[in-house]
């Protein structure tokens, strides 16, 4: 074989790679050795049920340069589906242009042994046409999907993580060179309601 087909030929494997399978090796494989690969992730999710005070903070331009942040008060309120192998939460706040509403639906493979990730808006009135898939990893979860974004297809990851009874986050972020670096542009920080607790008047600031 002369050396340019071996050229065109890496070339062809390197188009054929998925970024996101790519992400998933790397992940995987250390926590395959450590944790075993058969963990049963199905209640992975549980920890989430209940009614949660959030305050978010949102990038208004991604992958632009700017640095103008938006800052919500809201609830998110999670329910479990088929005893809690999947689940919907329940996104509410207020925003300076008005309500934000949005359900994300979570949903265990047991084949896989991963979990979808999918979100919907009212105004869109679907779920995304490709879900987040990912898994639970000490105390970290992270999903990854690719989506259009401003005419150019890039790696979107929703990560969750420092995990307790009544404490955690989660952001999101956006990657154009294939996960190598990230912009976060929206972080989630949640604290549990105790039953009949009020809520906080949702608010938002603009910095």
């Amino acid at each position: 074989m002369t050396r340019s087909c071996r050229l065109l030929l890496l070339s062809v494997l390197a188009i054929m790679v998925n970024p996101i399978d790519m992400l998933f090796a790397e992940s995987t494989a250390g926590a395959n050795q450590k944790n075993g690969a058969h963990h049963d992730g199905a209640h992975d999710f549980d920890f989430d049920l209940g009614l949660w005070k959030t305050h978010s903070k949102r990038l208004l331009h991604p992958l632009s340069g700017s640095s103008d942040w938006i800052e919500m008060e809201g609830t998110t309120d999670v329910k479990p589906i088929w005893s809690g192998r999947a689940n919907i939460a329940e996104f509410n706040a207020e925003t300076p242009s008005g309500h934000l509403e949005l359900i994300a639906l979570r949903v265990y493979n047991p084949t896989t042994q991963q979990w979808s990730l999918n979100f919907a808006t009212p105004n869109v009135g679907k779920l995304g046409e490709v879900p987040g898939v990912g898994e639970f990893r000490n105390g970290r979860a992270d999903f990854y999907d690719q989506e259009p974004f401003n005419g150019k297809t890039i790696l979107l990851r929703f990560s969750i993580w420092e995990i307790t009874r009544d404490t955690a986050q989660s952001e999101q972020a956006f990657s154009t060179d294939g996960g190598k670096t990230w912009e976060v542009n929206w972080i989630n920080e949640y604290t549990r309601l105790a039953a009949g607790e009020k809520t906080m008047q949702p608010k938002a600031v603009v910095h």
